[in-house]
Protein backbone atom coordinates (compact mmCIF):
# COMPACT_ATOMS: atom_id res chain seq x y z
CA UNK A 1 0.00 0.00 0.00
CA UNK A 2 2.85 2.25 0.73
CA UNK A 3 4.27 1.87 -2.59
CA UNK A 4 0.82 2.25 -4.20
CA UNK A 5 0.97 5.65 -2.35
CA UNK A 6 3.93 6.37 -3.55
CA UNK A 7 3.24 5.87 -6.97
CA UNK A 8 0.17 7.44 -6.93
CA UNK A 9 2.29 10.93 -5.97
CA UNK A 10 4.81 10.34 -8.85
CA UNK A 11 1.90 9.69 -11.26
CA UNK A 12 0.00 13.02 -10.30
CA UNK A 13 3.20 14.96 -10.04
CA UNK A 14 3.86 13.73 -13.80
CA UNK A 15 0.32 14.60 -14.34
CA UNK A 16 0.91 17.94 -13.33
CA UNK A 17 4.06 18.58 -15.22
CA UNK A 18 2.63 17.44 -18.47
CA UNK A 19 -0.32 19.45 -17.69
CA UNK A 20 1.98 22.76 -17.52
CA UNK A 21 3.72 21.92 -20.47
CA UNK A 22 0.84 21.71 -22.72
CA UNK A 23 -0.61 24.83 -21.33
CA UNK A 24 2.36 26.60 -22.12
CA UNK A 25 2.85 24.89 -25.73
CA UNK A 26 -0.59 26.38 -26.59
CA UNK A 27 0.67 29.18 -25.48
CA UNK A 28 3.47 30.06 -27.23
CA UNK A 29 1.71 28.42 -29.87
CA UNK A 30 -1.07 31.08 -29.72
CA UNK A 31 1.50 33.86 -30.00
CA UNK A 32 3.36 32.97 -33.40
CA UNK A 33 2.80 36.85 -34.44
CA UNK A 34 5.40 37.85 -31.48
CA UNK A 35 8.14 34.99 -32.21
CA UNK A 36 8.43 35.48 -35.75
CA UNK A 37 8.73 39.37 -34.71
CA UNK A 38 11.46 38.29 -32.51
CA UNK A 39 13.23 35.60 -34.68
CA UNK A 40 13.26 38.10 -38.12
CA UNK A 41 13.50 41.20 -36.26
CA UNK A 42 14.94 40.98 -33.59
CA UNK A 43 14.79 42.52 -29.55
CA UNK A 44 16.95 45.10 -30.35
CA UNK A 45 14.63 46.75 -32.79
CA UNK A 46 11.63 46.91 -30.31
CA UNK A 47 11.83 50.60 -29.96
CA UNK A 48 12.45 51.45 -33.28
CA UNK A 49 9.74 49.17 -34.60
CA UNK A 50 7.31 49.58 -31.76
CA UNK A 51 3.84 50.00 -33.45
CA UNK A 52 4.36 46.47 -35.11
CA UNK A 53 5.44 45.38 -32.28
CA UNK A 54 2.62 46.01 -30.51
CA UNK A 55 0.59 44.94 -32.90
CA UNK A 56 2.79 41.32 -32.87
CA UNK A 57 1.08 41.56 -29.33
CA UNK A 58 -2.22 41.23 -30.15
CA UNK A 59 -2.82 37.52 -29.42
CA UNK A 60 -1.28 37.83 -26.66
CA UNK A 61 -4.29 38.92 -23.89
CA UNK A 62 -6.65 35.88 -24.68
CA UNK A 63 -3.73 33.59 -24.47
CA UNK A 64 -2.96 34.77 -21.24
CA UNK A 65 -6.20 34.76 -20.34
CA UNK A 66 -6.03 31.17 -21.55
CA UNK A 67 -2.96 30.06 -19.09
CA UNK A 68 -4.52 32.03 -16.03
CA UNK A 69 -7.83 30.36 -16.80
CA UNK A 70 -6.08 26.36 -17.10
CA UNK A 71 -3.78 27.78 -13.57
CA UNK A 72 -6.81 28.35 -11.82
CA UNK A 73 -8.01 25.49 -12.08
CA UNK A 74 -4.67 23.76 -11.28
CA UNK A 75 -4.38 25.76 -8.03
CA UNK A 76 -8.20 24.43 -7.34
CA UNK A 77 -7.78 20.89 -8.21
CA UNK A 78 -10.23 20.98 -10.83
CA UNK A 79 -7.84 21.17 -13.43
CA UNK A 80 -8.99 18.42 -16.44
CA UNK A 81 -7.96 18.05 -20.05
CA UNK A 82 -4.90 20.52 -21.01
CA UNK A 83 -6.00 21.29 -24.47
CA UNK A 84 -9.68 21.48 -23.04
CA UNK A 85 -8.92 23.79 -20.28
CA UNK A 86 -7.05 26.23 -22.44
CA UNK A 87 -9.54 25.92 -25.09
CA UNK A 88 -12.40 26.74 -23.01
CA UNK A 89 -10.57 30.02 -21.61
CA UNK A 90 -8.97 31.18 -25.09
CA UNK A 91 -12.61 31.19 -26.93
CA UNK A 92 -14.49 32.05 -23.86
CA UNK A 93 -15.22 35.84 -24.48
CA UNK A 94 -12.69 35.86 -26.72
CA UNK A 95 -13.29 39.20 -28.45
CA UNK A 96 -14.37 41.00 -25.53
CA UNK A 97 -10.41 40.04 -24.04
CA UNK A 98 -8.84 40.93 -27.39
CA UNK A 99 -10.85 44.27 -27.47
CA UNK A 100 -9.05 44.57 -23.78
CA UNK A 101 -5.71 43.91 -24.92
CA UNK A 102 -5.91 46.37 -28.14
CA UNK A 103 -6.84 49.11 -25.63
CA UNK A 104 -4.05 48.07 -23.25
CA UNK A 105 -1.83 48.45 -26.13
CA UNK A 106 -3.03 51.07 -27.65
CA UNK A 107 -2.53 52.82 -24.48
CA UNK A 108 1.15 51.98 -24.03
CA UNK A 109 1.74 52.75 -27.49
CA UNK A 110 0.33 56.62 -26.49
CA UNK A 111 2.31 56.75 -23.66
CA UNK A 112 5.43 55.70 -25.37
CA UNK A 113 4.82 57.67 -27.92
CA UNK A 114 5.00 61.40 -25.61
CA UNK A 115 7.85 60.13 -23.76
CA UNK A 116 10.02 60.13 -27.38
CA UNK A 117 8.24 63.32 -27.88
CA UNK A 118 8.45 65.15 -24.30
CA UNK A 119 12.36 63.80 -23.69
CA UNK A 120 13.24 64.33 -27.76
CA UNK A 121 11.55 66.42 -29.26
CA UNK A 122 9.96 69.13 -26.75
CA UNK A 123 11.58 68.81 -23.99
CA UNK A 124 9.59 68.92 -20.71
CA UNK A 125 10.65 66.72 -17.84
CA UNK A 126 6.67 67.29 -15.83
CA UNK A 127 5.07 66.26 -18.88
CA UNK A 128 7.96 62.93 -19.36
CA UNK A 129 7.77 61.59 -16.04
CA UNK A 130 3.68 62.01 -16.29
CA UNK A 131 3.59 59.57 -19.18
CA UNK A 132 6.43 57.52 -17.86
CA UNK A 133 4.64 56.90 -14.81
CA UNK A 134 1.48 56.31 -16.99
CA UNK A 135 3.51 53.68 -19.13
CA UNK A 136 4.56 52.36 -16.23
CA UNK A 137 1.17 51.85 -14.82
CA UNK A 138 -0.15 50.28 -17.97
CA UNK A 139 2.54 47.49 -18.48
CA UNK A 140 2.30 46.75 -14.42
CA UNK A 141 -1.38 46.43 -14.68
CA UNK A 142 -1.29 43.88 -16.90
CA UNK A 143 -1.36 40.37 -14.52
CA UNK A 144 -4.46 42.04 -13.28
CA UNK A 145 -6.02 42.28 -16.16
CA UNK A 146 -5.81 39.32 -17.88
CA UNK A 147 -6.50 37.44 -14.31
CA UNK A 148 -9.91 39.14 -13.48
CA UNK A 149 -10.67 38.80 -17.68
CA UNK A 150 -9.88 35.06 -17.20
CA UNK A 151 -12.20 34.78 -14.01
CA UNK A 152 -15.15 37.15 -14.20
CA UNK A 153 -17.52 38.22 -16.35
CA UNK A 154 -16.84 42.03 -16.28
CA UNK A 155 -17.21 44.96 -18.95
CA UNK A 156 -13.82 46.09 -20.12
CA UNK A 157 -14.05 49.34 -18.06
CA UNK A 158 -15.13 47.78 -14.81
CA UNK A 159 -11.92 45.72 -15.52
CA UNK A 160 -9.81 47.98 -15.96
CA UNK A 161 -10.97 50.21 -13.42
CA UNK A 162 -10.91 47.14 -11.05
CA UNK A 163 -7.00 46.04 -12.08
CA UNK A 164 -5.46 49.81 -11.89
CA UNK A 165 -7.54 49.68 -8.08
CA UNK A 166 -6.03 46.47 -7.03
CA UNK A 167 -2.04 47.26 -8.33
CA UNK A 168 -2.21 50.23 -6.32
CA UNK A 169 -4.53 49.19 -2.92
CA UNK A 170 -2.52 46.30 -3.01
CA UNK A 171 1.09 46.74 -3.31
CA UNK A 172 2.31 43.43 -1.99
CA UNK A 173 0.92 41.33 -4.63
CA UNK A 174 1.71 43.90 -7.30
CA UNK A 175 5.29 43.33 -6.13
CA UNK A 176 4.43 39.61 -6.26
CA UNK A 177 3.74 39.79 -9.81
CA UNK A 178 6.79 42.00 -10.27
CA UNK A 179 8.82 39.01 -8.77
CA UNK A 180 7.53 36.48 -10.65
CA UNK A 181 7.95 38.01 -14.03
CA UNK A 182 11.60 39.03 -12.64
CA UNK A 183 11.89 35.22 -11.75
CA UNK A 184 10.80 33.88 -14.89
CA UNK A 185 13.22 36.24 -16.60
CA UNK A 186 15.90 35.26 -14.27
CA UNK A 187 15.50 31.24 -14.94
CA UNK A 188 15.84 32.18 -18.95
CA UNK A 189 19.07 33.47 -18.59
CA UNK A 190 19.91 30.88 -16.49
CA UNK A 191 18.43 27.84 -18.31
CA UNK A 192 16.66 29.06 -21.75
CA UNK A 193 16.09 26.30 -22.92
CA UNK A 194 13.99 24.61 -20.07
CA UNK A 195 12.38 27.71 -19.11
CA UNK A 196 10.68 28.10 -22.48
CA UNK A 197 9.10 24.86 -21.78
CA UNK A 198 7.01 26.50 -19.24
CA UNK A 199 7.50 29.83 -18.80
CA UNK A 200 4.24 31.47 -19.64
CA UNK A 201 2.51 28.28 -17.80
CA UNK A 202 4.99 29.33 -14.72
CA UNK A 203 4.54 32.99 -15.19
CA UNK A 204 -0.06 32.17 -15.01
CA UNK A 205 0.60 30.02 -11.87
CA UNK A 206 2.47 32.25 -10.03
CA UNK A 207 0.08 35.08 -10.80
CA UNK A 208 -2.89 32.88 -10.20
CA UNK A 209 -1.43 31.28 -6.74
CA UNK A 210 -0.78 35.04 -4.99
CA UNK A 211 -4.00 36.02 -6.30
CA UNK A 212 -5.95 33.63 -4.36
CA UNK A 213 -6.94 35.91 -1.81
CA UNK A 214 -7.47 38.63 -3.57
CA UNK A 215 -10.02 36.76 -5.88
CA UNK A 216 -11.84 35.89 -2.34
CA UNK A 217 -11.94 39.23 -1.27
CA UNK A 218 -13.34 40.12 -4.51
CA UNK A 219 -16.10 37.58 -4.45
CA UNK A 220 -17.17 37.85 -0.53
CA UNK A 221 -17.96 41.29 -1.82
Amino acid sequence: MEELFNIEKVLGFCEKVCYFFTVNILFVISNIPVLLFLLFVGAGQIRECLPLFLVCLLPMAPALSAVMYAMNRLIRGMQGNALRDYRKGYLRDFFRKAELGAGQLLVILVCWTNIEFFTLQVRSLLLAILFIVLFAAAVLVTPNLYMLASRYEMGNIQIAKTAVTLMFVKPIFTLGNIVAFLIILASFEISAGTTVLFMGSAYGFLVMFMSQSVMRQLENR
